[in-house]
């Protein structure tokens, strides 16, 4: 009788199949994991081209057909000197804003724009825009990183814009979604000027196993370089958890915002239509001229023989703290950023008689 042996795998047989796939899972790790961070990256850029694309286009809407500018960090702003950019500062900043473009000073004399109704010299009236960008979470109005605000001023040529409460509402700007859509995973961060991404050293409490970047302008402290002409914004985008840590400036360097991969960036360009076209050709910008009225001898300067220092600038970086020189900011990520702005098309003629 024949009996039927069964065979099958020895010990040793498993033993080196299992070695095998091991070894064949190892190298399928190694390929995937690279492959998934490319991945990773792809989908933050892919996001960061959506998101910025439209803070672009918003940005380009608000500031292109703009009158005149002026560019602010908070660093900049606080006008009273109580340590914080409140909403007297910011009314401050818009009453500026209106003296400096209309209602400039000739041989010490304060002078306001006027226009003429077809019976009386009058006073004109308008508005002043202010934009804010957010670069950190404002608890106060419960405000995430990364959002827009806008806020409006009323004002006529002649009466200053006040600086105590009511104010007018801060309004958020960008959709909802940037922050609370189930995909919206990612910080929002705003430099002036075009920034590069670079490696930089591993920070304090950081990820030894992580790879780091800033921008170059902060890392290395280079100004923004920003004009009327070169007005731009870097928008980066980060991991909102953990994505980034604030350096403080110490002995071996400047204070910087170190970011974790992933991450990316957007340069948003801002052209400035009305400034640049009308300075097109001259050595330097200033505001568009209107007749001034003269309240001493209740005369009215006619268009053409305002100067430039009556007039204004046309584009201005602000200086108030004189730590920078005008139109060289630094790159701070501790600071907001401030638009102020009027729009030409929104100045009309008032009801109050100059006399």
């Amino acid at each position: 009788m024949n009996r039927k042996v069964k065979k099958g795998f020895t010990l040793v047989e498993l033993i080196v199949v299992m070695a095998i796939f091991s070894i064949l899972m190892v190298g399928v790790m190694a390929i995937t994991k690279p492959v998934s961070a490319i991945f990773r990256n792809t989908s933050i850029s892919e996001k960061t081209y959506s998101y910025a694309n439209n803070i672009q286009t918003y940005l380009q809407g608000k500031l292109e057909y703009s009158e005149n500018l002026i560019v602010a960090t908070s660093s900049n702003m606080d006008r009273d000197g109580d340590g914080d950019v409140d909403d007297a500062d910011i009314a401050a900043w818009a009453e500026k804003y209106r003296v400096s473009h209309y209602q400039p000073t000739k041989n010490g004399t304060q002078m306001s724009a006027v226009g003429f109704n077809g019976h009386d010299v009058v006073y004109l009236k308008g508005k002043v825009h202010v934009l804010r960008l957010l670069n950190n979470d404002d608890t106060t109005l419960n405000l995430k990183r990364g959002e827009i605000t806008h806020r409006v001023f009323d004002f006529d040529t002649n009466t200053p814009i006040s600086t105590l409460a009511p104010y007018p509402a801060e309004k958020s700007e960008l959709n909802s979604a940037f922050f609370d859509a189930q995909d919206s995973a990612y910080n929002f961060s705003y430099a002036l000027g075009a920034s590069n991404l670079t490696v930089a050293p591993t920070p304090p409490g950081g990820d030894s196993n992580e790879i780091y970047r800033a921008l170059d302008k902060d890392l290395n402290d280079i100004n923004s370089g920003i004009s009327a002409n070169t007005l731009a914004l870097t928008i980066v985008l980060d991991k909102k958890n953990g994505g980034s840590i604030d350096v403080p400036a110490g002995s071996s360097g400047n204070a910087y915002r170190a970011f974790r991969s992933p991450v990316a960036i957007q340069i948003a360009n801002l052209p400035l239509t009305n400034i640049t076209t009308r300075n097109r050709g001259l050595s330097s910008s200033f505001g568009v001229i209107r007749p001034l009225f003269d309240p001493t001898n209740n005369e009215v300067i006619e268009i053409g023989t305002a100067t430039e220092e009556e007039c204004g600038k046309g584009f201005e970086w602000c200086d108030q703290s004189l730590a920078t020189p005008p139109g060289t900011p630094d790159i701070d990520f501790n600071d907001d950023i401030y638009f102020i702005y009027s729009y030409t098309d929104e100045i009309e003629l008032s009801s109050l008689v100059a006399n």
